[in-house]
């Protein structure tokens, strides 16, 4: 608490010929005082209210070219997931052994490409070491019925006759 026997306060210096508030007219608080005054009759390349240069701000107006092939006027997405994208995010999954998240990209993977083999392999590898033997016998069995000469074909049928997945119960036993 200041009391009459505290140091004085530093006057504050004065300057001289500078205004101590901006100008009447310049209602602008982020321009300089030092910056040139845009002129009125410009064509909007100074700073307005105005809507004169949105086009370069806002996206261009939707076109039918734009719109899905449904036609239902939603906007085709930007990105498409691709099962190729989903395989190989899996495969990585797989490979630092995130089960889990390899599990959910090949569940996605299948959804968009049902009949590749490498996608059921990776299905079969994440639910195999999440204890879901059911689910993946029959991933296994799915891969050697799409291709049975394919490079994870041989692994899998041996996998297959492994004990917990000879004696696994078939998946839709397992589901309420």
């Amino acid at each position: 608490m200041p009391n009459g026997n505290a140091p004085g306060v530093p006057a504050v210096p004065s300057y001289e010929g500078v205004p101590s508030t901006l100008p009447s007219r310049d209602v602008d608080p982020v321009r300089s005082p030092d910056d040139p005054r845009p002129d009125s009759s410009s064509s909007g390349e100074g700073f307005s209210s105005s809507t004169t240069g949105l086009d370069r701000v806002l996206p261009p107006p939707e076109t039918d070219a734009d719109r899905d092939k449904g036609g239902k006027g939603r906007l085709a997405p930007e990105h498409q997931e691709t099962a190729a994208e989903d395989e190989t995010v899996g495969a990585y999954y797989l490979s630092i052994k995130n089960w889990k998240g390899a599990l959910s990209r090949f569940e996605s993977a299948v959804v968009l490409d049902p009949e590749n083999p490498e996608v059921y392999w990776g299905l079969g590898e994440a639910q195999r070491h999440l204890g879901k033997f059911a689910e993946a016998r029959a991933s296994y069995q799915k891969l050697v019925e799409y291709d049975p000469d394919c490079k994870h074909a041989k692994e899998a049928k041996k996998i297959l006759k492994e004990p917990e997945m000879a004696n696994a119960p078939t998946a839709s036993a397992t589901k309420p």
